[in-house]
């Protein structure tokens, strides 16, 4: 069998929970006997790939390029999406989409990171949408044709949806009516196995975020948090793939209002070994107050050590422990400050493995799992 996986924007520079799926994917697919085509639109330096992930793609992997004509996201970006995947599935005899989070009639298998469906801009009942934004709105109303399509005459029952978090996987439900098996993604064995190199002694009194610098990752919240924390010794450090300028001059404007430079530092496309590094000099990992979908780098600085401070909405709050949820500004800071103080390797080791069962290996049999399947069930459709 021939199956083709989707993931156009394979950027080594900004590996995230999607990148990691579909390697997963890709690897798992490969080594139970399938036949493996990758549709990407950048060249693959294999050995960034295995320094940056711990593992490469294996050789037998057919790899099609097809650079893009339109920026990644764009308002029509959708409908160039739409006809490579159908590009895709005239090559193969089943499609894996572990990209777009939209489910087009030529895809089989669809790893939903977040629904389309699920936006805020749209309410329950097609066509309506919030018209609070009008730039929103266009961008949104571009796209009515494949919602109305998605939402009346889509056959789910002969389609595999999978999502990364329960959290995900009940928006789903709600906004298009199915359900979805969850299945979290992979953490590299980089950072699960990195607990005895890189910290359980030697730890500073330093907290870590990390996330993409664009605006709606709330960033600019960590500098007022930090401000809040009533002890002095406390060092924060935002680590992200620039993606938007804008947003990290307004980090760094907030930064310097509250006259904290000396207490907040932000870099910026530093390597995953860097991030490691500091990660296991840090007692805490803080995410801002944004609604994640599953949370890798929550679940990576876990693995490394670091008790997660997590915002109350979304799918951390499934692995992260209760008592380090937070709802608000205030009480961010105070989690802080209280696991500043409790840190421990012994407690260092409990966040570990907590996250073990993220494990590529524990993704790949399960994928492999649900896949199978899914093949016999279609095998007895037709």
């Amino acid at each position: 069998m021939i199956v083709g996986v989707f993931h156009p924007p394979m950027r080594l520079e900004s590996f995230g929970g999607s990148v990691a799926v579909t390697l997963s994917v890709v690897n798992a697919l490969a080594e139970n006997g399938y036949d493996v085509i990758l549709f990407t639109r950048n060249l693959i330096d294999q050995h960034k790939l295995s320094e940056i992930m711990g593992e490469k793609l294996p050789d037998g992997v057919k790899i099609i390029l097809k650079s893009s004509i339109l920026r990644s996201r764009s308002i029509v970006n959708l409908y160039e999406i739409a006809f490579k995947l159908l590009a895709l599935k005239l090559k193969c005899d089943l499609v894996v989409d572990t990209y777009s989070n939209y489910v087009f009639p030529w895809t089989d298998v669809s790893y939903v990171h977040f629904p389309y469906l699920g936006s805020p801009f749209f309410k329950q009942n097609f066509p309506y949408l919030n018209l609070a934004k009008r730039r929103e709105v266009l961008s949104h109303a571009i796209n009515w044709p494949y919602v109305f399509f998605e939402r009346n005459f889509e056959k789910y029952d002969r389609k595999l949806l999978l999502a990364n978090s329960q959290f995900t996987s009940g928006v789903i439900k709600k906004a298009m009516g199915v359900d979805a098996e969850v299945l979290y993604p992979p953490i590299s064995s980089l950072f699960l196995n990195a607990l005895n190199v890189y910290g359980k002694k030697n730890r500073k009194n330093l907290v870590v975020t990390v996330g993409r610098i664009t605006d709606y990752k709330r960033l600019e919240t960590i500098p007022l948090i930090a401000s809040m924390l009533r002890k002095n010794d406390v060092k924060f450090t935002i680590v992200g793939f620039l993606h938007d300028k804008d947003t990290l001059r307004k980090i760094n404007a907030e930064i310097e209002r509250l006259g904290l430079k000396d207490k907040v530092k932000v870099l910026t496309n530093i390597s995953k070994e860097d991030l490691k590094k500091i990660l296991g000099k840090a007692k805490v990992y803080l995410h801002p107050p944004t609604v994640e979908h599953f949370g890798i780098s929550i679940a990576e600085a876990m693995a490394m050590g670091c008790i997660p401070v997590v915002y109350h909405v979304g799918g951390a709050k499934e692995y992260v422990p209760r008592e380090f949820i937070y709802k608000d500004l205030y009480e961010a800071a105070e989690k802080v400050g209280k696991s500043i103080d409790t840190w421990s390797v012994k407690e260092a080791k409990k966040m570990n493995r907590i996250v073990q069962r993220f494990s590529d290996l524990n993704f790949r049999k399960n994928f492999i799992r649900i896949f199978a399947d899914y093949c016999s069930q279609i095998d007895q459709l037709y």
